[in-house]
């Protein structure tokens, strides 16, 4: 972490993550004084594989919504999982539950069900397998068949069926996440113009018709990446204010620009320093995220079939598993 300058509530929270030996992890999303106290920040996946490597630590305390905590049990099944409002629950995730799966399944005997990462813990126990917004294309065509079953977003299933001649069926027409519904072609055209020299992105959970007039499309660890590694110096950036915000803190040099500067998930502001105060103080059992056992080995199954799939390896170590 940078020396900088924290405020009394940020010291109070350092002192005890390091006495009481918490790992705190917070999305991309999340507000720069808690990125600014965690001790790793990314994308939900990126998150995931770091609550793997937990050693040394007595509990995980993640600054995210309800899912990425799930995520963060199911791979680090021996310490618990702390949510600093447990409240926080993710939108698009509840536009697909098991059943809605089960369903479909009944539909399309034989069709493999692809899941998004941002699923609860029930809706991936009914998949084939698991994708992020960023290997989503690969996952999809290592399956070799000629149709899936997709969700729950619908953007992320058409940005799919732009980049492969896999037939996607939506488990959820209507499936998306509402801050990158905000976004229009209009804006997104308004924008270019205003600034020609720009390098535009939008994220794949944006409308198909944004994604189209986008310089690139991607994940937020790609968005991260490509603003650190361009030679470009002004951005455009398609997505959730707290990465935005973000990239202008590690790329001072550039100019990094929102197309929507209302483009805020009210979930993930619901943690704040305050109560991630309280839960290092008193670990509430009402902020203790758990997965019930029956999910765990399948949904690590189908997260190591997608990091075979990019070439990563697995996401826990080989020991974990006993």
């Amino acid at each position: 972490m940078v020396s900088q300058d924290f405020n009394e509530l940020q010291k109070r929270i350092l002192e005890l993550k390091h006495e009481k030996k918490v790992l705190i992890l917070a999305h991309n999303y999340q507000t720069i004084d808690i990125q600014e106290i965690a001790d790793f920040v990314g994308d939900s996946l990126q998150l995931a594989r770091k609550s793997a490597e937990s050693n040394g630590y007595n509990s995980i305390l993640f600054a995210g919504v309800r899912f990425m905590a799930e995520m963060a049990a199911v791979l680090s099944p021996k310490l618990p999982v702390y949510i600093p409002d447990p409240r926080a629950l993710c939108p698009l995730a509840a536009c697909l539950d098991a059943e809605r799966i089960r369903e479909k399944k009944k539909e399309y005997p034989g069709v493999p069900v692809v899941v998004y990462v941002n699923t609860t813990a029930e809706a991936k126990s009914e998949a084939d397998m698991i994708c992020t917004s960023g290997s989503a294309v690969e996952v999809v065509e290592s399956l070799g068949v000629d149709t899936v079953l997709f969700g729950p977003d619908a953007n992320l299933a058409d940005y799919v069926r732009k980049h492969t001649s896999v037939k996607v069926i939506d488990l959820n027409e209507e499936g998306h996440c509402y801050v990158h519904n905000k976004f229009d072609r209009e804006m997104f055209l308004d924008m270019k113009a205003k600034y020609p020299d720009s390098v535009a992105i939008a994220h794949p959970e944006c409308p198909i018709e944004v994604q189209d007039v986008a310089d690139m499309v991607g994940s937020t660890g790609m968005m991260a990446k490509t603003v650190a590694e361009s030679d470009a110096k002004v951005f455009l950036i398609a997505t959730e204010m707290g990465m935005v915000q973000q990239l202008q803190k590690q790329n001072p040099d550039k100019t990094i620009i929102p197309i929507y500067d209302a483009a805020v998930c009210r979930q993930m502001k619901k943690h704040t320093l305050e109560k991630i105060l309280n839960v290092l103080e008193n670990f509430p059992e009402e902020n203790r995220v758990t997965v019930p056992d029956i999910y765990i080995p399948h949904i690590r199954e189908i997260l190591e079939k997608m990091n075979k799939v990019r070439g990563q390896g697995p996401p826990v170590p080989v020991e974990a598993h006993s």
